[in-house]
């Protein structure tokens, strides 16, 4: 793919997931990914604008504004379409194939779908943990330290206190932080440290499984964004800062608030 900004990227599915593979090597967003593939597979021409086009620069096609090539499975060779300039109207786009003079109209949803740079194919998840086997929370700032353990399917509080914890709040958080993605990468082999903040963090997200545990640092705010990485991974990436606020919250809010009501049978003389 080559997008309007002419940034080119290239995917492959790898044993049924997407993959991105050039220039960078990474897992890509399957969901972005299956959608190019499914308009790929679907593409209608709206209608035929000239079948021998003398001047394809007036339709935004000599250069192309946007490239997607594709292979199907079991297919040596692989396709190719081009699109360049919205109509006057923004409802569709000019578009040809290599080679050809040919020019059509396909809808203009498809100029969305295909202009992608690489770190929007990209998968911007910032932790990887199974949702579904953790058994253990803990959140770090410099004021405050929360840790939830779990065990029988309930959430109790291990700190600051001793406590039943609110299972819609914890699997809140652990929502959110398992749907937080990247807003940017700042550095890929991770840089300096101090520079994002990250030589000591402002905050520190555990996220337990088993033996296991996925770790998440977040470092200073600049220019309304968290600097963070993921500790297994060298990258510096930025987060909205929303994600503290949401989750850094006073205990109470974790704490299960129903009350312990007396048996009925019981009666205060």
């Amino acid at each position: 793919m080559k997008s309007a900004e002419g940034e080119s990227s290239r995917l492959q599915k790898i044993d049924g997931k997407w993959q991105v593979v050039d220039p960078i090597k990474a897992e890509a967003d399957n969901t972005e990914a299956s959608n190019i593939a499914s308009s790929l597979a679907s593409i209608d021409i709206q209608r035929v604008v000239d079948d021998s086009a003398s001047n394809l620069k007036e339709y935004g096609l000599d250069p192309p504004r946007i490239e997607v090539g594709f292979r199907t499975k079991g297919k040596k060779d692989s396709q190719r379409i081009l699109l360049g300039e919205k109509t006057p109207t923004g409802g569709d786009v000019y578009a040809a194939l290599p080679g050809r003079k040919r020019v059509f109209l396909v809808n203009s949803f498809l100029e969305s779908t295909f202009n992608k740079t690489t770190f929007a194919l990209r998968d911007k998840k910032v932790l990887a943990f199974d949702r579904e086997k953790v058994d253990a929370l803990e959140l770090t700032s410099a004021d405050k330290t929360l840790q939830f353990a779990k065990q029988g399917g309930e959430w109790s509080m291990v700190k600051p206190l001793s406590a039943r914890a609110d299972l819609g709040a914890v699997e809140g958080a652990l929502e959110r932080i398992a749907s937080v993605q990247m807003e940017a990468i700042v550095a890929d082999s991770g840089g300096d440290a101090k520079k994002f903040g990250l030589d000591k963090p402002s905050a520190t997200i555990n996220v337990g499984v088993g033996s296991s545990k996925a770790t998440l640092l977040l470092g200073k705010t600049e220019n309304a964004v968290v600097y963070a990485k993921d500790a297994a991974r060298p990258m510096v990436f930025t987060v909205a800062p929303t994600l503290t606020t949401d989750l850094f919250k006073d205990a109470g809010e974790y704490r299960r608030k129903d009350l312990s009501i007396r048996d009925r049978s019981t009666r205060t003389r």
